[in-house]
């Protein structure tokens, strides 16, 4: 099973939008699963220990999601609201460390990324 790593936006200005990005996290973690992948998705529980709004806090979620990205064996990023500053982060540091990156939006069915999974990492 290949591992991905779940690259979509967190911060918000408000709680609605911040609800929106959770759920768009959530989203692309299941379709993650349905295409057989076992996702890393970062935003989704270490947010839940530590605090966007205090840097170093920030900081060491930032430093812990980026280690674990370098395990995976590909980043999918969702793109369909934009590239935040911390995704651009992580996008940056899987391409210096040559892990495939895949640009998807909600269109893309299980299937459609099980495929682009397997040839990006062949």
């Amino acid at each position: 099973m290949k591992t991905c790593y779940i690259c979509s936006p967190y911060r918000a200005q408000t709680e609605a939008e911040l609800d929106n990005n959770i759920d768009y996290a959530q989203q692309l973690t299941k379709l993650a699963l349905a295409a057989g992948l076992a996702p890393i998705t970062v935003h989704l529980y270490l947010t839940q220990v530590t605090n966007d709004n205090i840097p170093e806090s920030r900081a060491q979620g930032l430093a812990a999601g980026k280690e674990l990205l370098k395990q995976c064996d590909v980043v999918i990023v969702g793109n369909e609201r934009g590239v935040s500053e911390g995704m651009q982060g992580e996008i940056d540091l899987a391409d210096n460390n040559d892990i495939p990156i895949l640009c998807i939006d909600k269109t893309v069915s299980a299937a459609e990324l099980k495929e682009m999974v397997e040839r990006a990492t062949a």
